[in-house]
């Protein structure tokens, strides 16, 4: 069949038409995406792509907030340094909802990139969440861990929160407005403008000085990033490339193993994962997320499949009536001293009933026997470390490498409960 050539126009847009029809929307998005992202080595031009918020009408303020950035030019750079970690995960999530881009500036903002800042009131965090607006959003607070400091849940909490605004404002600098100053003060000023037949555009509302300015600071930001020339500032290119990775723990582990197993420096730990308080992470009913440089968590996760030692050298132990700081340190063998710096205990506060503090993790003696024993039995033999999954047995995996769900157990110390992820030591004669 000749056509001709209109027709076979129509016919190649037709079948490019149903071509992308049939390939889910999500796919084809992200396929855009990643099409559009890829020509950007520095990651403030693809920022720089993704703005949408425009500057005011009188756009003097904006320049006037920015100058006030550029007369400190060192505070400005070790902002975006601090940023490095960071960015490139917060502005993959706003670009993954759709969301402008501007939004991935707001840490600048509440933290300076720091989620370890100390801040005169209780917020925490990237993003600088009150406790109780944490405990609404999910993030969880504890002894062991607050994930308001969490880099991936509370990035993701605050993505969540101001989506939640923007869909109750239909207005993303209302919604901004709203994350600094509280949805309740954002929905009375615009009502009160709609009462008297007024407009609802941000500029037009009464709000408080401390909100619009807030916003005015996101805007000026902006700008200086894509006008750094105007305001005399160079700012640092940022790779565009994921910094971290994330990887789950299913066990408790000491913080100071992972920094030995994954070769990196407890500042970049801490910087990582500032949600954990302790010297542990504790793993409760699901497993915990450690973020790792790109380039250790493979090292990382080789070293921890053949680390055959105990992951913990604490536990938590409860003071009972009549107990001081003095006697439980000398039963566990440790000092005053490093017990308060392991629990945060100033110099001049004492311990309390029923306080829960972390002390060494002490065994037994018949405890010591086994595991030299054990260490002593299998420095004779070849291991294989065997990674549970779903649906695994004792009984199959013992079938498997022909032995016994006795023998497992004892070279392990296990019962016959597993989870997955758990590692087993299998030795073989």
């Amino acid at each position: 069949m000749i056509l001709k050539r209109n027709e076979f126009f129509v016919l190649l847009i037709s079948l490019f038409y149903w071509t992308c029809a049939l390939i889910p929307l999500d796919a084809f998005a992200h396929k855009l995406v990643q099409e559009k992202i890829q020509y950007h080595a520095n990651l403030w031009d693809r920022l720089q792509n993704s703005f949408s918020l425009a500057l005011p009408p009188d756009s003097k303020i904006i320049h006037r907030i920015g100058v006030s950035y550029s007369q400190n030019p060192e505070l400005f750079n070790r902002i975006i340094a601090n940023s490095e970690r960071y960015l490139h995960y917060i502005v993959e999530e706003v670009e993954r909802r759709g969301m402008p881009m501007e939004i991935a500036l707001i840490p600048f903002i509440e933290s300076s990139y720091d989620p370890l800042i100390k801040s005169n009131s209780q917020t925490s965090g990237l993003w600088q969440f009150q406790p109780k607006t944490g405990q609404i959003l999910g993030l969880v607070q504890n002894v062991w861990h607050d994930d308001r400091r969490d880099i991936v849940a509370s990035t993701q909490a605050a993505l969540d929160y101001l989506q939640y605004l923007h869909q109750k404002f239909d207005n993303w600098k209302l919604a901004i407005a709203a994350y600094n100053l509280g949805e309740g003060t954002v929905s009375k000023a615009l009502s009160r403008n709609i009462h008297k037949g007024r407009s609802g555009n941000f500029y037009d509302l009464n709000l408080p000085v401390d909100a619009k300015q807030y916003v005015y600071k996101l805007l000026a930001i902006k700008d200086i990033i894509v006008n750094s020339g105007k305001y005399g500032l160079q700012i640092r290119p940022i790779a565009n490339r994921p910094y971290f990775d994330q990887v789950k723990i299913h066990e408790p582990i000491d913080t100071s193993l992972v920094t030995r197993l994954a070769n990196i420096s407890e500042v970049e730990f801490n910087a990582l994962n500032p949600a954990y308080n302790r010297y542990v992470i504790k793993v409760h009913d699901k497993p915990r997320t450690l973020l790792l440089p790109k380039s250790n968590k493979e090292i990382f996760l080789k070293n921890l499949e053949t680390y055959q030692d105990s992951r913990v050298s604490w536990q938590t132990y409860h003071v009972k009536k009549g107990e001081n700081i003095n006697e439980i340190a000398a039963r566990h063998s440790t000092s005053v001293k490093q017990l308060k710096t392991i629990n945060g205990i100033a110099r001049n506060k004492n311990i309390t009933l029923g306080q829960k503090i972390l002390v060494p993790h002490t065994l037994t003696e018949t405890q010591s026997d086994n595991i030299a024993r054990k260490k002593e039995q299998l420095q004779n033999y070849q291991s294989n470390v065997y990674v549970v999954k779903k649906g695994d047995t004792l009984y199959e995996i013992a079938k498997r490498y022909g032995t016994t769900v006795d023998q497992i157990k004892s070279w392990n110390d296990s019962d016959e409960s597993l989870s997955i992820g758990q590692k087993l030591v299998i030795v073989k004669g």
